[in-house]
């Protein structure tokens, strides 16, 4: 079985609910309202005023939030859909796009973090500030140097921008306190897996199975699943129960979604999943696959060539070969269907309202599908 880390003892912030269940929400899906697009529109035309450059930096905001799944706001309606007392739809609608736009936030930063050059099949927001700077006479570690520090302003913008979305979404004055708190827990939970994720690439460093999956959990699964299942609950109106046991299945799929994410980081096809296959290896990141590695023989040539940061081909298809002659991949799948199968007895033991359970089943059937 695979102990998912639990962040009660120290990233306790969100304050219990006192909502109850009084009836069957049918699952109710709530329009959806262009908030963030609105949101981030409105960012750019107030930075037009000030300067081109600051609205191209808006803009480029606005490209990176305009892809991928939105799983954080689909999560958000799904719950909040599924209980008695929801939120006005606007309301929902600004707390999705909240979890939508912190998402870009640590994305950006964790760009600028990897050095990734590669974002949705686009540039990252670093490297295109980059490539503008050398472009204009910019010597390669100025030019870089300089798409890291862009990346870092785009990344706080779209950070406190999140909370705005919270704060003027015209939530209940008795829910608004509870929704900072959860988005602060995500927040402060991510940085701390960030941190954790960056001592382990220290020379000589050897985390062991459960600070990777504490890393795991922090880093992704809190704000990716945990927090935006228990926001949408708390929008609901759902009672303390319902939302204690949605932080747990969020943890439990979002650990799941981020080993995935791990195996697609090395072994995925960048064509489809929009980010390079390279950069996790040339960073030398201690996933848990390379946890699993380092546990075999293979561990020691597969050290040699982790942390370079000019990667060749070559060397990247040795390290894709040592990780799945000596185990590790097949290990890391097998753990992917282990938390699974904890979230599905989660779910039969929860009594969440049927069309939510619905719905979460075939987002856990995701994590698995995702490497098939």
């Amino acid at each position: 079985m695979v102990t998912v880390f639990s962040r009660e003892s120290a990233f306790s912030s969100a304050r219990p609910g006192t909502g109850t269940r009084t009836g069957g929400g049918g699952g109710r899906e709530p329009a959806r309202a262009p908030v963030l697009a609105e949101f981030l529109a409105e960012a750019t035309g107030r930075a037009e005023a000030v300067d081109p450059g600051f609205a191209r930096l808006w803009g480029e905001v606005s490209r990176l939030s305009s892809g991928g799944k939105q799983i954080r706001p689909r999560l958000v309606r799904l719950a909040a859909g599924a209980y008695p007392a929801p939120e006005p739809d606007a309301v929902v609608e600004s707390v999705g796009a909240a979890f939508e736009l912190l998402h870009t936030a640590l994305i950006v930063h964790d760009d600028v973090i990897d050095q990734d050059e590669q974002r949705r099949h686009q540039p990252t927001i670093n490297a295109a500030a980059a490539s503008r700077a050398f472009a204009s006479g910019s010597g390669p570690d100025q030019a870089r140097q300089y798409g890291a520090s862009v990346g870092v302003i785009a990344g706080d913008l779209a950070l406190a921008g999140a909370y705005r979305l919270v704060a003027r979404s015209g939530l209940s004055p008795e829910r608004l306190p509870r929704l900072l708190d959860l988005l602060d827990a995500a927040l402060f939970s991510s940085a701390a897996g960030e941190l954790l994720d960056v001592d382990h690439t220290l020379p000589g460093a050897r985390p062991g199975r459960e600070q990777i999956l504490a890393a795991t959990c922090l880093k992704t699964a809190v704000y990716s699943f945990e927090t935006p299942l228990q926001a949408g609950g708390v929008l609901g109106g759902a009672p303390d129960g319902d939302v204690e046991v949605l932080g747990r299945l969020g943890r439990t799929v979002g650990t799941a979604y981020q080993l995935v994410d791990d195996l697609l980081g090395v072994f995925g096809d960048p064509g489809a999943t929009g980010k390079s296959a390279v950069s996790d290896l040339r960073e030398g990141k201690r996933t848990m696959l390379v946890a699993a590695a380092q546990r075999t023989p293979a561990g020691e040539e597969l050290d040699a060539i982790l942390g370079r940061h000019e990667i060749t081909g070559e060397q990247a298809l040795r390290a894709r070969d040592l990780l799945e002659q000596c185990g590790a991949r097949r290990e890391v799948e097998d753990m992917v269907a282990e938390c699974a199968d904890e979230a599905r007895a989660l779910l039969d033991d929860a009594g969440l309202p049927a069309s939510l359970t619905q719905d979460l089943r075939r987002i856990v059937a995701g994590a698995t599908e995702r490497i098939r």
